[in-house]
């Protein structure tokens, strides 16, 4: 049998490496606000392929719990192919991204401060607190993408799996 979330795992982790360099060469705020959402289809394609191979290969059948654990593999192998790819990008290759991702960040903060009325002293607390922090050094980069294999990988492997898992009937006959 082939490694399903393996091969799936690594072209998604290319496809968004892709996809961020597309974005980043033709607007690095792009990047950070459209480009992050449209990985998401990448990430969801290849979490659903690696499931619907193994039915296929299985003879349309696939449990629960095969479901779960090769897509959350395919999604672990290609979220830390990319985000390894951001982190290399961000701090070593173009570091005025980081720069880029603080603008966005506080644009985005300012918008739902303003949609929620928000107090402008706590609004000017969270923008220094972004400006003085680094998303992107090692340890919180290493905690963010621990996280991130939990939520929203698990999740998204777990409902995937429920949606698309077909148990064998010949399993449970009785001999």
């Amino acid at each position: 049998m082939q490694n399903h979330a393996l091969r799936n795992g690594l072209i998604m982790g290319l496809g968004c490496i892709a996809l961020t360099l597309v974005f980043y060469f033709i607007s690095p705020s792009m990047m950070i606000s459209w480009g992050s959402w449209i990985s998401y289809a990448v990430i969801l394609f290849f979490m659903y392929k690696t499931i619907k191979d193994i039915r296929d290969d299985n003879g349309g059948f696939i449990s629960l719990g095969d479901g779960f654990k090769n897509s959350w593999i395919s999604y672990i192998i290609g979220m830390t192919l990319s985000s390894l790819f951001s982190f290399v990008l961000i701090n070593y290759i173009d570091t005025s991204l980081l720069d880029i991702i603080r603008e966005e960040q506080v644009k985005a903060l300012e918008k739902m401060g303003s949609m929620f009325n928000l107090p402008e002293e706590d609004l000017q607390k969270q923008i220094e607190a972004i400006e003085s922090t680094n998303p992107f050094s090692p340890a919180t980069f290493l905690l963010g993408i621990l996280v991130s294999f939990i939520f929203p990988g698990s999740l998204i492997a777990l409902i995937m799996a429920a949606i698309m898992k077909k148990n064998n009937p010949e399993q449970y006959r009785s001999v």
